[in-house]
């Protein structure tokens, strides 16, 4: 029996086949699209969005054919978490179990949210099936419902991979940049520094940044997915790097917003690049920044602003890019809050246990927080919470041991909503290609999407 205040189950094929001649006149048909858009407007998630939009043939376009919609909507609903990708223990910390990233889902009491969790494929099994590669994989990041990751085996061929869990068999495996694939190359190229780019109103197309240097200079090599080739960039000079050290900057792969940073191992500085124009800058780091108990990272408010958010004890900070008397743009407190009373009711006794909140990720208005004690204690698991940057509230996510990366994963619009862009061009009775997970082309006749509402309800929601 359904529950109540549950959404609506869907149609199968079988009942809209045996439908009366009248549902296409009936009063819920007859809606104009900027009506549905705003009934669609009101719907709790992204999750409950993409089964409503799904439901029919013209309400899926109403949405792909939207792009204003599609702000307002993200606007009002943030990007929902699915959960964490965490890093797989290295050899030292556990040579037993397989360098392999696991996934912990966030407690959510949204249904459609629970069951894009239950459809998707987040222990990559679709990965571990590929008969030429070494069964050892290493994720690099997570953004935009994408999952970066790179073999064990970096020498092999196609070493570098990127996955859709919520489309279970949506990869595209790609080689890893070596330093004799361009004539001349010099410098240090660290794996672990790899970013992925990705575009909201392309979502099948993306880019991975990454960033080498030698000892007085920076360079951009990027990946892109159209042309599955790499692009490498010029050298650029940058100041107030250590002397005597080859390899002075951290594998921070920050990223808000088009700009993403690197900071230096003396915590002095900071890289940044502006993914838009391909140019470097470099500026100090704020000073109570260059604590090294001090935990940050640079994301964005839930309106796209740049930020940084930083942990010192359970105090959280937030920063943002603003201009100073003499006109210089810089980083400037906005404000600290103490969340000592919140973790004593989201963590009653237990919060005594810890000392300290660490800085996980940054995201869409959201900060992902980890419990910590000053010296490290593998018999007492973290808790990690996310905290609100609007209303600076801190929400229980679940326990779990913290002794490698975590990736937040956040459900991302499906392709298939994002339709008026790029290879996604959707127009009345025209046919256009859908690729679909077993790499199969499927052509689709513009006045019957049936076939096609289903499978992606099945492999979306399972």
């Amino acid at each position: 029996m359904e529950r109540e205040g549950s959404p609506a189950q869907l149609p199968t094929s079988k009942h809209r086949k045996e439908s009366s001649p009248s549902t296409a006149t009936s009063p819920v048909h007859s809606l104009t699209d900027d009506v549905l858009l705003q009934i669609f407007l009101r719907l709790p998630s992204l999750a409950t969005l993409v089964r409503a939009a799904l439901a029919c043939r013209s309400w899926r376009r109403a949405v792909a054919s939207s792009p204003a919609f599609r702000r307002r909507f993200r606007e009002l609903h943030p990007a929902p978490l699915l959960g964490l990708f965490f890093e797989s223990p290295s050899a030292v910390q556990d040579p037993v179990l397989p360098a392999f990233p696991s996934f912990v889902p966030a407690r959510r009491r949204d249904r459609d949210l629970a069951a894009a969790v239950r459809g998707g494929d987040f222990f990559l099994t679709s990965i571990q099936e590929h008969p030429d590669k070494a069964h050892s994989w290493e994720i690099l990041d997570c953004r935009s419902g994408y999952v970066l990751l790179c073999n064990g085996d970096r020498l092999s061929e196609e070493a570098m991979a990127v996955v859709n869990p919520l489309e279970r068999r949506s990869e595209l495996f790609f080689d890893d940049l070596h330093k004799d694939t361009f004539e001349g190359y010099r410098g240090y190229l660290a794996v672990r520094n790899a970013c992925l780019l990705c575009s909201d109103e392309d979502p099948a197309s993306f880019r991975v940044v990454r960033l080498a240097h030698d000892e007085s200079r920076v360079r951009a090599t990027v990946f892109f997915s159209d042309t599955r080739k790499w692009k490498l960039y010029p050298w650029v000079d940058v100041p107030g790097r250590p002397r005597r050290s080859k390899s002075w900057l951290l594998n921070s792969k920050m990223q808000s917003n088009g700009f993403l940073y690197w900071v230096y191992k003396n915590h002095k500085y900071m890289v940044t690049l502006n993914t838009a124009t391909m140019d470097f800058s470099v500026e100090e780091l704020p000073p109570f920044l260059e604590n090294r108990r001090c935990s940050f990272d640079v994301g964005e408010t839930s309106s796209g602003t740049r930020c940084i958010v930083y942990a010192t004890n359970f105090t959280v900070g937030l920063m943002l890019r603003r201009t100073d008397s003499d006109g210089v743009e810089k980083w400037m407190l906005d404000r600290a809050t103490p969340l000592d009373t919140q973790l004593d009711g989201v963590l009653r006794k237990q919060k005594g246990n810890y000392d300290e909140l660490l800085v996980v990720a940054v995201r869409d208005g959201f900060a992902y927080l980890a419990t910590s004690k000053f010296i490290y204690d593998s018999q007492n698991p973290s808790w990690f919470l996310s905290l609100c940057l609007e209303t600076m509230k801190l929400e229980n996510l679940f326990q779990r041991t913290y002794d490698s990366g975590a990736h937040p994963s956040v459900m991302a619009w499906p392709p298939c909503l994002v339709g008026n862009y790029g290879r996604f061009a959707l127009e009345d009775g025209i046919l256009f290609h859908l690729i679909v997970q077993n790499s199969e082309m499927c052509t689709i006749q513009g006045d019957n999407l049936r076939g096609h509402e289903k499978y992606c309800l099945q492999h979306i929601f399972g």
